[in-house]
């Protein structure tokens, strides 16, 4: 079957019409300048160009934005850590920092800031120090971070005050044994009282398959859940864009992960060797039924269908942490 779209029929029109007799060809009339003046006053503006578009679009651009607040993050780590040791967080080291957008907040935030970033991926580092090292920061800042490519897993000479895991990074760990002795070598880099943080989550929502949809400037974000083994806790997720002309771009980022229980997690943080392992739960935005970036102390968690948190634990060694309240 033939398919004919409008440009086929105009561009058909047009062939005819050149191989008319000329006595046959009807005889143009002249242009109408009232009309002409009328019909330009009338005319649409031009639409603007899509902001992203599959073909233009960075996937990394697209996640800092639908999913990062780096420097929400890095202004709440350096007021909790004030809080719980006394002393202000002037070393942050950020574990799979992917672009390192923390880290470049963090050094932002007061000329004294130093900043490690760790990762396995290579070429991620590099969009990093060209999309958001160069741009972000002066050169003065630019030396106060330190970007390398290595595994988590081995301990760094450089030791800080608070390393933070975000994203639910450690979540590539599939046994007990890897996320424990990450957890160790976490504890070997941080000065004493220094603090381990990282993000947790959970709920029977998070184990529905399922897809959500958040809409941003000129793109909607989505996060897939595409399957949960309850025996395993293994769980596999997907992120994907949809822009504003009908593109797509699938897959973009795809997660091969056990999903760890809090509970899992404090254990871990006790064997190793840290001490006042606690948890800091996230409020709730009433109005809307979603996380409200409020995160307090809690002994005991309220029962939602999803929920985001910190798993806290300080390394001993640090003069009157046991008798200082936190959170």
């Amino acid at each position: 079957m033939l398919d004919i779209t409008l440009a086929d029929e105009q561009v058909t029109a047009r062939c005819y019409k050149q191989h008319m007799p000329r006595n046959k060809r009807s005889t143009p009339k002249k242009p109408n300048p009232r009309r002409s003046v009328r019909q330009k006053a009338k005319a649409k503006p031009k639409r603007k160009p899509p902001r992203f578009t599959k073909s233009t679009a960075d996937r990394h651009v697209l996640y800092q934005e639908s999913v990062q607040a780096p420097e929400r993050d890095a202004r709440f780590f350096q007021r909790y850590y004030q809080k719980t040791t006394g002393k202000p967080l002037r070393v942050l080291r950020e574990d799979f920092c992917g672009t390192a957008l923390l880290s470049c907040w963090f050094v932002k935030l007061h000329s004294e800031n130093r900043a490690i970033g760790v990762d396995l991926h290579n070429p991620t580092l590099n969009w990093a120090r060209k999309h958001n090292v160069k741009p972000l920061l002066n050169e003065s800042q630019q030396q106060r971070l330190s970007l390398v490519n290595d595994s988590v897993l081995n301990v760094l000479p450089i030791k800080a005050q608070l390393i933070a895991v975000l994203n639910f990074s450690y979540s590539v760990f599939h046994t007990r044994a890897l996320l424990r002795a990450y957890l160790a070598n976490a504890l070997a880099s941080l000065d004493a009282g220094g603090i381990l943080l990282m993000d947790a989550w959970g709920g029977p929502d998070v184990m529905a398959h399922k897809t959500d949809r958040v809409r941003h400037h000129g793109f909607d974000y989505l996060w897939e859940q595409r399957a949960y083994d309850p025996i395993s806790h293994h769980i596999e997720c997907a992120i994907h864009f949809e822009f504003r002309d009908g593109t797509k771009l699938k897959n973009a980022f795809v997660y091969d992960w056990r999903l760890w229980t809090m509970a899992e997690l404090r254990e871990l943080f006790t064997e190793v060797g840290f001490a006042d392992v606690h948890v800091l739960w996230e409020g709730t935005n009433l109005a809307t039924s979603t996380g409200n970036g409020a995160f307090r102390r809690k002994e005991v968690g309220d029962n939602d269908p999803a929920f985001i948190t910190y798993v806290v634990g300080q390394k001993p060694g640090c003069k009157g942490q046991n008798n200082r309240r936190r959170g």
